[in-house]
């Protein structure tokens, strides 16, 4: 991540650099744990909208921007 860089939402980014080294079996979530909670909000919601981006230009969509899906649903209590 870069000091100068921003997000399409405007956050602005903060350089986070740490480091790991550890065998295969010992690894755990706790590394990636204290990365992400060591980055504003901001920063991790940059990154998703970014993920969000980039699966979307895989699967090849382009043009209108993605919506949260609507479901509808009714539900009717049973008499008796």
């Amino acid at each position: 991540m870069d000091d100068a860089s921003t997000s399409p939402a405007g956050a602005r980014r903060q350089r986070v650099v740490m480091a790991q080294l550890i065998r295969r079996e010992d690894a755990d979530r706790s590394f990636d744990l204290a990365f992400w909670q060591a980055v504003s909000a901001e920063v991790r919601m940059a990154v998703a909208w970014e993920m969000v981006q980039d699966a979307r230009r895989i699967r090849g969509e382009r043009g209108e921007q993605p919506r949260l899906q609507r479901s509808v649903a009714v539900l009717k209590r049973r008499d008796g």
